[in-house]
């Protein structure tokens, strides 16, 4: 005959294991990736751009700052390099004149991170952007008569979308943005060497670029 206190400990000790269940159930499941207020992203990019074709390279941090409906809302920055490609090396082919032309641009970011009725809820973290910074053009344009420098700065404008896919329960994850980035202004011009009477088209510069970054990261916090 079993005795009523031991009874009575038989079921305490049962509901504890009960109520702690739940708890380690969760705590088996992946972190969701979506960015939340807190977390610190740092990620390092490779980007092709079209209009005009060319190579870009370039870091981003960026930060969750606060909630907004089932996303969050994040600020960022990004520093990138844009080298001219196959928009400038094909036409040098075909002339005398040999043009070379990469800018420099740091670019504040404002985001929203959001998923999709929670289908990207284990593995994704989407995201849109607007983008708003400085540009630094540079050309330098040499042919047999003469060669000259350009020198520019303007604001440059823009819109993305991307996401983050973590591969697995770590830090680091592998992503995309697509964007359109707009931005013209005025060249500075330094003859270097020769003779040469400036254009207006030698002037102006314009930078319409539609892109697609591939890129790794991790997440700091």
């Amino acid at each position: 005959m079993t005795h009523p206190s031991l009874s009575h400990h038989r079921h305490l000790l049962l509901l504890g294991a009960l109520a702690v269940l739940p708890g380690v159930a969760g705590a088996g499941e992946l972190p969701r990736p979506l960015m939340r207020p807190g977390h610190v992203d740092l990620r390092i990019e490779a980007a092709a751009s079209l209009l005009p074709l060319s190579l870009e390279g370039g870091a981003t941090v960026e930060a969750g700052v606060l909630p907004l409906a089932t996303g969050t809302l994040s600020l960022g920055a990004e520093l990138a390099a844009n080298l001219c490609a196959l928009a400038c090396w094909v036409p040098n082919l075909f002339s005398e004149r040999d043009t070379s032309r990469w800018d420099l641009s740091a670019v504040g970011r404002l985001g929203y991170h959001f998923t999709l009725a929670n289908r990207n809820y284990g593995r994704m973290d989407l995201f849109g952007v607007l983008l708003g910074g400085v540009i630094e053009p540079r050309t330098t344009v040499t042919a047999p008569g003469y060669r000259f420098e350009g020198r520019g700065r303007g604001a440059v404008l823009g819109l993305g979308m991307g996401g983050n896919y973590f591969p697995s329960a770590s830090r680091f994850f592998l992503g995309f943005e697509a964007r359109l980035r707009f931005s013209t202004g005025t060249y500075a011009l330094t003859l270097t060497r020769g003779s040469y009477d400036f254009t207006d088209e030698d002037r102006r510069w314009l930078r319409l670029g539609l892109s697609t970054a591939f890129f790794v990261g991790i997440r700091l916090f």
